[in-house]
C-alpha cells in the first residue's frame, strides 16, 4: 500500500504560520529552504513531513496556483516504488501532472480536482522529532464533487482501503486508509449552507487536516487565545478552526483515527 508522508500549506507567513503549529501542537522544525519560485519550512509531527510554502511575488509556475490562489492545503504526498510507473498510471486514469517535465515530486491534479505528489521512497524520513511528545496529524479530508469516483481512483492507484461511508450532518464521507492516516473524501448535500461547507473554499479542495490532542477544551481555548477562529457548530466534535495562514485544521480526541495497518 502506498502511504501519505507529506501535507503542505500555502501561506503567506511561514515563521509566523509555523510558530504557530511548534507553540500550540509541538512540532519541530526540519530544514527551511528555497526551491525554485517558492521558501518552504519543513516540520515534523514525528511521521509526516509538514510543510509551509510561500511563493515568491510574481510567480507564474503552474504549481503555485494549482490548489488555489489564496493561502490553502496545497497538496499532499503519495509514496510509491516507481515514480515512472506511478506518473503513466495516473496520467491513463485521467490525471493532469501540474509539475513541470522531469520535476520530482510529480504534482498531479487527481480526480476530484485536488493537489497530490508522487515521491519515492524515504523522501520525507522525519526522525527530527525522536523522544518529543508531538500531536500527530490523523486525518486529511477532501471535498469532492463523488466520493464514489474519487475514492475508486485512490483504491485502484495506490491501494488505499475502505473503512467506513456514512452520513454526518449535511455530507457523506467514506473513510480510507493508507494503513496509517485517515484519508476520507466528503461530499456536501446541494444547497447547505454550513460555515463547514465553504471554510475551504468553494470547489474541490483539500478541506482540512486533524490534529490528535489530549484535551479538546484546553486546545480550544489554547487556539482562540492566539487568534484562531472556530468553524465548526458550538459543542461539535471535532473542533474545526481557522488556523494562521488561512487554512482549516481540526481538533480530534486521542484514537479517533486510529487505523490498523493492513
Amino acid at each position: 500500500m502506498s502511504r501519505i508522508v507529506h501535507l503542505s500549506l500555502k501561506v503567506e507567513d511561514i515563521k509566523k504560520t509555523g510558530d504557530f503549529y511548534q507553540k500550540v501542537f509541538n512540532f519541530q522544525d526540519a530544514v527551511t529552504k528555497k526551491t525554485r519560485d517558492h521558501t518552504s519550512r519543513h516540520m515534523t509531527d514525528g511521521e509526516l513531513d509538514f510543510t509551509l510554502i510561500a511563493y515568491d511575488d510574481g510567480a507564474t509556475s503552474a504549481e503555485s496556483t494549482a490548489a488555489g490562489e489564496g493561502p490553502c492545503i496545497h497538496h499532499f504526498a503519495i509514496e510509491v516504488e516507481d515514480i515512472e510507473k506511478s506518473t503513466g498510471e495516473i496520467i491513463a486514469n485521467g490525471c493532469v501532472v501540474v509539475s513541470d517535465p522531469g520535476v520530482i515530486p510529480v504534482k498531479f491534479r487527481a480526480l476530484g480536482g485536488t493537489i497530490a505528489e508522487l515521491v519515492p521512497i524515504g523522501r520525507y524520513k522525519n526522525d527530527s522529532a525522536a523522544g518529543q511528545k508531538i500531536n500527530r496529524i490523523t486525518h486529511i479530508s477532501l471535498k469532492v464533487d463523488d466520493v464514489k469516483a474519487v475514492g475508486d481512483f485512490y483504491k485502484k492507484l495506490f491501494n488505499f482501503q475502505d473503512t467506513e461511508t456514512k452520513k454526518t450532518r449535511d455530507h457523506i464521507s467514506r473513510h480510507m486508509t493508507d494503513g496509517r492516516i485517515d484519508f476520507t473524501v466528503m461530499q456536501y448535500d446541494a444547497g447547505t449552507t454550513s460555515a463547514e461547507s465553504t471554510a475551504s473554499g468553494e470547489g474541490p479542495c483539500i478541506h482540512h487536516f486533524a490534529l490528535e490532542v489530549e484535551d479538546i477544551e484546553k486546545s480550544s481555548k489554547d487556539i482562540q487565545a492566539l487568534g484562531c477562529q472556530v468553524i465548526s457548530d458550538p459543542g461539535v466534535i471535532p473542533v474545526k478552526f481557522r488556523g494562521p495562514g488561512g487554512t482549516l485544521a481540526e481538533l480530534v480526541e486521542i484514537g479517533r483515527y486510529t487505523q490498523q495497518q493492513r
